[in-house]
Parts: C-alpha cells; sequence; structure tokens
C-alpha cells in the first residue's frame, strides 16, 4: 500500500531526571538515545506507538547545533524508567551518526506562491519543494533577491479560496541555478532553530498527498504549537491505511 514512500514522525529528546540518566547509563551504555513517548489516538485514548516486528525501515534523522546525522539499522522500543515514567529508547547498531547531505533529506513539491522579505523589501516567489532545512524557490518579482543577505520566508497555506500563514521562517542562499527559459532556482537553507516546525509541515504535507485532504493541512497548522500535532499526524495516516484496507490493499507497514 505504502511501497517505496516515506513517512515522518518527529520526536524529540526525553527529559530525564537524574536517577532515570543514571539509571539508563548503568543498563544500557551510550548504545540507547532516550526520547519523549511517541504516541497516537485510538478511539479517544492516547496509545505508545509499537515498533515490534515491523516491516517498515526505520532511519533516525538527529538536528542539533553540530549538524544534520542519519542513524540507520535501528530499533525502537518502549521501556519504563525509574519514577514510572515510559519513554521509547532509539538503538542503533553505529552510536556514530552519518552527516546528511542536506539536499537528501525529505523533500515534499508544492508549487506555492509565497512571500519573502528582506529588511523592507518584499518579494513574491514561487516556492517549488521544501524540506525540514531547506527549500528551492523562483523569484517572481521584478527585482532581485539578494544573495547576500539573510530572509524571512513567510510560508502561506493555500485551500481553494483561504489562505493563512503557517509562519515566518529565517533563512539565507546557499546556491543558485539556471535553467531553461532564463529562469534561476535558488536553493536556500534554514535556520535549525526550525527544524521542528518545518518536520510537522513535511509530515502534513506527505499526508495531503497520502489522504487527498487539504483541508488537514490547517488543522496542523493550528496545533503546531503543541504535542497534539503528532496524534493529528497518527490519526490521519491511520484513517488512511483502513480505508486502503477497504479497497483490499492490505499491507503490514505499522
Amino acid at each position: 500500500m505504502m511501497d517505496g514512500k516515506k513517512v515522518d514522525i518527529s520526536c524529540t529528546y526525553a527529559q530525564l531526571t537524574d536517577e532515570q540518566t543514571e539509571f539508563l547509563n548503568v543498563n544500557y551504555g551510550n548504545h540507547y538515545l532516550p526520547v519523549e513517548l511517541i504516541t497516537m489516538e485510538v478511539n479517544g485514548e492516547e496509545i505508545p506507538v509499537t515498533f515490534q516486528g515491523q516491516n517498515s525501515v526505520l532511519q533516525v534523522v538527529v538536528v542539533n547545533p553540530d549538524g544534520v546525522f542519519k542513524f540507520e539499522n535501528i530499533l525502537i522500543r518502549k521501556t519504563t524508567l525509574p519514577g514510572e515514567k515510559t519513554f521509547h529508547l532509539i538503538n542503533a547498531v553505529s552510536t556514530i551518526g552519518i552527516r546528511f547531505n542536506r539536499r537528501r533529506g525529505v523533500r515534499v513539491n508544492v508549487d506555492t506562491r509565497m512571500e519573502l522579505e528582506q529588511g523592507e523589501e518584499k518579494f513574491i516567489i514561487l516556492v517549488r519543494e521544501i524540506s525540514y532545512c531547506g527549500f528551492s524557490f523562483i523569484n517572481l518579482s521584478q527585482n532581485d533577491v539578494d544573495t547576500n543577505r539573510p530572509f524571512v520566508l513567510n510560508m502561506i497555506e493555500r485551500d481553494g479560496d483561504k489562505s493563512f500563514s503557517y509562519g515566518k521562517f529565517i533563512g539565507k542562499v546557499h546556491r543558485t541555478e539556471e535553467v531553461k527559459g532564463g529562469s534561476t532556482i535558488y536553493g536556500c537553507v534554514l535556520a535549525d532553530k526550525h527544524a521542528d516546525q518545518l518536520q510537522k509541515y513535511v509530515a502534513m504535507k506527505q499526508l495531503e498527498f497520502l489522504t487527498g485532504k487539504k483541508a488537514f493541512a490547517e488543522d496542523i497548522q493550528k496545533t503546531s504549537n503543541s504535542d497534539r500535532w503528532r496524534a493529528e499526524v497518527a490519526d490521519a495516516l491511520g484513517n488512511t491505511l483502513i480505508d486502503n484496507d477497504e479497497d483490499g490493499t492490505t499491507e503490514n507497514v505499522n
């Protein structure tokens, strides 16, 4: 059903007490990374996502001040630490991550007009694709974008006649490329501090593609400042799987 497709699920570093940290160090050394429990809502109840015995290929991409790193061949399991708090533990065969080429991140096509600001000047641009760490665009305005200065991207979401701002993101032009017809494509990087919100946006766009429901975008935007968005993503994906099962396209992808 989802053969060859990727779905992002964001998670955050677990907030541990000294006792819990010591327990992990004694029992697991540096082979496990604790993250806050990844949950989904089923029949109005929050339940932890299980990754046991699945056919999916799991990867972890870590964004920190040192860069973006990818870990492959991983296992994710649930555990309860002292204090009766439950976390997910991520275990990788190698504890040394592979530095992630930004251009190989999960990218989604958007082809949407948005606004870009440099100081007092504003530009109308066509954003072609976006990932959690960058995007590309074509300048539709008469004036040139200064490639040596940072800018602010006003990310616009459109649904029919409605439009709303998903947020504003600081970035800078990383490279340019001339294409046929005389247009210039600007490849840009966005500040690391925006990574979490952009992961939500990328996941939202992937789910729009899978569900065909544009309205889901505004639901995620409304909850983007809380942890609730993870459950919304899981719910929408779960509904997609159920719909496809009813069509007779069953496959184990959880």
